[in-house]
């Protein structure tokens, strides 16, 4: 019987071993595939519209932004809580952003919302990116897809936002 438990022991030390230490082999080709596009057809429509707004009033205009390239979580939070925070964040994205050409800092984040912003899985998803770019005074501002867009209306909108910050 303390043979057996030895034995097992043994073989767990060193599955353990193998684990830490022994590497994948290396493949000779990964198996991504780039991506026909970046932008849905309805997100790079939109993405004209904001492009001939940043060219004349000369701010440059980003897409899919991850939240984490544009939010931060001061030392002073806990580690704990820092990971959590940080996971919140890492996989989620704007679908635009607007900054300042000479520093590149961020100025307006935009959504365009489809229906899947109506579910109750994109209600939760928005109402934590709304709360998230508030609480880091990001602001944000939503439109919801058309069919078209009207640039003076949305240049407006853009305008009034990029002002009040």
């Amino acid at each position: 019987m303390t043979f057996f438990i030895i034995l097992v022991a043994f073989i767990i030390f060193i599955a353990v071993i193998v684990a830490i230490f022994v590497k994948p082999a290396k493949r000779e080709k990964y198996p991504y595939r780039k991506k026909d596009y970046l932008l849905s057809v309805v997100e790079k429509d939109f993405y004209a519209v904001l492009k001939k707004f940043t060219d004349e009033n000369n701010y440059l205009l980003f897409s899919k932004v991850r939240l984490e390239d544009l939010l931060w979580i001061p030392k002073s939070v806990p580690q704990k809580e820092r990971f959590g925070l940080r996971n919140r964040i890492k996989s989620r994205h704007v679908d635009f952003l607007i900054c300042d050409r000479d520093k590149i800092s961020p100025l307006l984040a935009i959504e365009l919302d489809d229906s899947s912003h109506r579910s109750s899985k994109g209600v939760e998803r928005d109402g934590f990116v709304n709360q998230a770019l508030e609480d880091a005074q990001l602001p944000l501002l939503r439109f919801k897809t058309q069919r078209f867009y009207d640039l003076a209306i949305i240049s407006k909108e853009i305008k009034n936002k990029i002002t009040k910050s």
